[in-house]
């Protein structure tokens, strides 16, 4: 799973609390020190072009990103942070699976491989003597993970051909949250509930949102300080433009 086109966000620096004069260019040079860096976005108002006080950087290696996070920082006289970003889960819809010979565990497991699986869901058919659907929700811990097996389009699943789409939200395709064969991410729920009650990652099922919006500083909406991640909880709507 090595495509660079996929793991930006083992790489990628949130900068809070920038002074408004503070470009893009002023950033970049003053990072550039740590390392090469792939891209680096400052956020500005929409109406106005100002700098909203945050930014996200990429780094070319996680050496680069990792030096930055170890020091501390100051630009144009005034003092600010960089945090690791935090990681966007994402969500596959896996289809054409056999009625047998092949186990949910057989599932989770080739998926696992892959990448860190936060929740597995198998709908059962109420109508069939509560036998497994064809098809199956998964959600891995990064969206990136997701990315490149949608793209992949088919797998090979211990000899049953399986195809991979973008998991779609419309309620009708599982079967409702309660018909799911378990839930394999108890944790992961623990862990939207802990940052929902910061009034952050959790939130309502509306769009990623922007990553700060509103506040002096980016970096005050990033914590709990000023509503958290977005405000909007995790859905659709892009990771804050970037």
């Amino acid at each position: 799973m090595g495509d660079n086109r996929f793991d930006d966000e083992d790489r990628k620096l949130f900068v809070g609390g920038l002074p408004q004069d503070c470009s893009q260019d002023d950033l970049k040079q003053y990072l550039s020190k740590y390392g090469e860096m792939d891209r680096v976005q400052l956020k500005t108002d929409y109406e106005t072009g100002r700098s909203r006080g945050f930014a996200f950087v990429v780094f070319s290696d996680v050496a680069g990103m990792e030096a930055a996070l170890a020091d501390e920082h100051e630009i144009n006289g005034k003092r600010f942070t960089a945090k690791k970003a935090v990681t966007k889960p994402g969500k596959i819809y896996v289809g054409r699976l056999p009625s047998d010979g092949l186990s949910d565990d057989d599932i989770r497991n080739y998926f696992a491989s892959h990448g860190t699986v936060t929740e597995f869901i198998r709908p059962i058919d109420r109508a069939n003597n509560n036998q497994p659907k064809n098809f199956a929700f998964i959600t891995f811990e990064k969206e990136a993970v997701c990315k490149q097996l949608i793209e992949m389009g088919t797998l090979d699943i211990n000899g049953h051909e399986v195809i991979i789409k973008e998991a779609n939200n419309n309620p009708r395709d599982g079967g409702g949250r309660g018909g799911g064969r378990g839930g394999y991410g108890g944790g992961y729920g623990g862990h939207q509930q802990q940052w929902g009650n910061q009034g952050g990652y959790g939130g309502a099922q509306g769009g990623y949102g922007g990553y700060g919006g509103g506040g002096q500083s980016g970096y005050d909406a990033y914590g709990a300080q000023s509503g958290g991640y977005g405000g909007g909880g995790y859905g659709g709507g892009g990771y804050g433009g970037y």
